[in-house]
């Protein structure tokens, strides 16, 4: 699939990816690069606006705008941005060569996907995937972690808001959203659970 027909691009939420942050984490580092390349290609042909769909939990908030400053790098400033996904999202289109004002909606659903617009969505899998992840190892997570690849590969079946929850996807509404939609091509690109927490690397023609 050339990465040129996508409009909706799935990003992890993970800080880590942010190289200031992490410059030593290997897999970190390679989703970045997954990622950078996968955007690369869209946003030189894409002229319309980039839409950031994320979770605006109050836990990702920080007041310092456009600043990674809450995360131990105020040095690195995207311009914009309130909540971890969204600035995360705009590190990573920028590294791609997005211009800061590409970027005109953050949201917090996915809702109804602008066909003229590239569509970035922020989300991450498990967090119970080892022992050394932030809930530790869960038994069902790794099944999580299946479904969560499936979503993002188009073919996903129903799934339960609670056990999901249980499996450690903390905040599962988007990838329930998600698991609704139909795309007409999807690719999983990358992913990553080295840290314990599902990471994806994905795109989506809608």
């Amino acid at each position: 699939m050339e990465y040129t027909m996508n409009n909706v691009v799935f990003l992890p939420g993970s800080p880590a990816l942010v190289t200031e942050l992490s410059p030593s984490d290997e897999p970190s580092q390679r989703l970045l690069n997954s990622a950078i390349q996968l955007l690369t290609p869209l946003i030189k042909q894409h002229n319309g606006p980039i839409h950031v769909v994320c979770s605006q939990d109050k836990r990702w908030y920080t007041a310092h705008d456009g600043s990674f400053r809450a995360w131990g790098a105020p040095q690195v400033n995207v311009a914009k941005g309130h909540f971890l996904g969204e600035l995360v999202a705009r590190y990573i289109l920028q590294a791609a060569g997005a211009p800061a004002e590409s970027v005109t909606e953050c949201r917090a659903n996915i809702g109804r996907i602008d066909p003229l617009a590239l569509t970035v969505v922020v989300l991450d899998g498990s967090a119970g995937l080892t022992q050394r992840a932030p809930l530790t190892l869960l038994d069902t997570a790794e099944s999580a972690h299946r479904w969560c690849s499936q979503v993002l590969q188009g073919h996903a079946g129903p799934m339960d808001a609670h056990k999901l929850i249980d499996a450690g996807v903390i905040e599962p509404e988007l990838w329930l959203e998600l698991a609704q939609l139909a795309p007409e091509e999807a690719q999983l690109v990358d992913s990553d659970a080295t840290l314990g927490v599902g990471r994806f690397i994905a795109a989506w023609k809608v």
